[in-house]
């Protein structure tokens, strides 16, 4: 296979020429599994490694076209010493503390947010991935799995609408190969599509499916909660037949957010639109007087959950921006201060005298 089965074009080859890249240096990272890597190169796979001595940012992940040098011998892995501009990334807190970014994937296409129908739709974790989704600059769609696990499939594709708001979705099922066939269907050659979904949800199940070969490892889902086992550890790419390069994930248990911009706005259009009709242009929807938002909620035109779940996750932007740029912690700051100078000559909080 060429680079080009892998999405090279020519943007990418102008990316490499523009940093000086020997052609022959120029790979695809397609897996990846703590300090291992593996790549795609115009020779064929072969491993590579970040050279111990050396540091390198940004910190490659599966996806990236990379700078891949040989070793000084022949059974060397190559040496990764760059790594070409990114089109897009998933971006996510770091699990835990979550103070730095931790990319998933990048150069993605599109981004298939798997969930099961053997459990009960969750629409706040639905949109929490949808904004973590359009804010990398991929298309994301919904894809429900284990559709004959479902009593009615099409209420169920139904009740996801009422929050995706206008993103594609499809059932599918290892049962049904009608199914899997019109979503192989929608796939292009070299476009590349990345999984995400929390453990059990079968996004391993669903690349063989389409590989139609065992390419990736599954394992059984806990009878008791249907929580998943992580049996996929690393971040892979697959090529299928037609063309189109799947990126296999582990299960997500908790996906914090990052930064969130773009990507909040499209995940909530009906907030965004309602918002036109604010009186204040910069209004957050929380007690400002003349909220088109807030009064949609109170004719009942608006759920409040979801209200709440947007407001939610703009405080969690707000505040991961707040961490990464001086400036906006700066402003907050600022604003904080402004506030107690107001609250010190309001009526309701001066001291009688």
């Amino acid at each position: 296979m060429s680079l080009g089965d892998w999405g090279w074009d020519e943007r990418w080859a102008a990316e490499a020429s523009a940093l000086g890249a020997d052609p022959g240096t120029v790979a695809r990272l397609v897996g990846q599994d703590r300090g291992s890597f593996a790549i795609e190169t115009s020779h064929g796979p072969e491993p590579a490694r970040i050279p111990s001595a050396k540091s390198l940012l940004p910190s490659p992940v599966v996806g990236d076209w990379v700078i891949a040098e040989p070793g000084p011998m022949p059974t060397d892995p190559r040496s990764l010493v760059g790594v070409l501009p990114r089109r897009s990334k998933i971006s996510r807190g770091a699990a835990g503390s979550g103070e730095t970014e931790h990319i998933l994937a990048s150069n993605v296409d599109r981004i298939w947010i798997v969930q099961g129908l053997d459990v009960d739709l969750n629409p706040r974790r639905v949109e929490r991935y949808l904004a973590v989704a359009w804010e990398s600059g991929a298309s994301p769609e919904v894809i429900l799995t284990k559709a004959d696990l479902a009593d009615d499939v099409e209420a169920e594709v139904s009740r996801y609408q009422a929050v995706t708001l206008g993103v594609p979705i499809r059932a599918v099922s290892s049962d049904d190969p009608v199914r899997v066939e019109e979503l192989r269907g929608t796939l292009d050659p070299g476009q590349t599509v990345c999984l995400l979904g929390p453990s059990g949800v079968g996004k391993s199940t669903l690349v063989n499916l389409l590989a139609g070969v065992t390419v990736a490892r599954t394992g059984e889902v806990r009878a008791a909660d249907q929580k998943g086992r992580h049996t996929t550890t690393r971040r892979e790419l697959f090529q299928i037949p037609g063309g189109a390069l799947l990126l296999d994930t582990p299960g997500i248990r908790e996906l914090r957010i990052w930064v969130l911009g773009e990507g909040l706005v499209q995940a909530f259009p009906d907030i965004e639109e309602l918002g036109e009709g604010c009186r204040f242009r910069d209004c957050r929807h929380e007690t400002e007087p003349g909220c088109a938002v807030l009064a949609a909620a109170e004719r009942g035109e608006l759920d409040p959950a979801r209200l709440r779940s947007f407001r939610k996750l703009q405080a969690e932007a707000a505040h991961e921006a707040r961490k990464a740029d001086p400036r906006a912690r700066a402003a907050a700051v600022s604003d904080h201060k402004s506030a107690l100078k107001t609250m010190k000559y309001h009526l309701k909080y001066r001291r009688p005298t």
